[in-house]
């Protein structure tokens, strides 16, 4: 009968592992690798706001906050829907962030457009502020119900006091947009669009509680 030491053991141990490993790593570069080209990403672009104008600088400081979403709405995927019920998501095409995210400088913009302030800034700027916007998105998708397709944008602005701490006023607006085409890239266009329209309306409303604001709406 043959005996086996310790020694012997421990370099047959070591031989079998080498042969594992270097199976192990045949196997992984003989996996399939996934050749699918990534999503293509869509930026929110709304171009010229045409944002109302105040008649006199109010010499106020506005903050806008960082907008937020609604579940289903708070990510960078392109929602659509068939059915009023159910919500569904393009596989091949996203938003290069969430909505919410990319509203936020177009909102800083629309503000400082009107001449109305004497600085609008972000959550991250250390300055104190008279007033404060927050914009809430409830709804931003396509419905394939109807041709052509439409997208829905709704949202709700708030506007404070920030001194007393007092809701000076909020609103809800949205807008309906046909889509030129039943895809990804038909839905970015009208919600370009839909969002630049609402983003009009919320300006123009939150003039009325700056001293020296033009009423109306934003829309052109």
């Amino acid at each position: 009968m043959t005996r086996i030491t310790d020694g012997g053991c421990r370099r047959a141990t070591g031989r079998l592992g080498g042969v594992m490993l270097a199976v192990l790593a045949l196997a992984g570069c003989t996996l399939p690798q996934d050749k699918s080209p990534p999503p293509q990403a869509y930026m929110l672009e709304v171009g010229n706001l045409a944002s109302p104008q105040a008649r006199r600088p109010s010499g106020k400081t506005l903050l806008v906050a960082t907008p937020k979403a609604s579940p289903g709405f708070d990510s960078n995927r392109i929602a659509y829907t068939r059915d009023p019920l159910k919500l569904d998501y393009y596989s091949n095409s996203v938003w290069s962030d969430a909505p919410a995210k990319m509203l936020l400088p177009v909102l800083v913009r629309a503000f400082e457009e009107t001449g109305a302030f004497r600085a609008v800034i972000t959550p991250t700027a250390p300055a104190l502020a008279n007033m404060r916007v927050d914009v809430d998105i409830i709804r931003l998708e396509q419905q394939l119900m109807t041709k052509p397709s439409r997208v829905r944008f709704m949202a709700r602005i708030k506007v404070v006091d920030m001194k007393s701490g007092h809701v000076l006023g909020t609103q809800v607006f949205e807008d309906l947009e046909p889509a030129p085409s039943e895809d990804a890239y038909g839905a970015v266009q009208a919600a370009n669009l839909a969002v630049r329209k609402v983003l009009g309306d919320m300006v123009a409303f939150t003039l009325q509680y700056v001293g020296g604001a033009r009423a109306g709406s934003g829309r052109g």
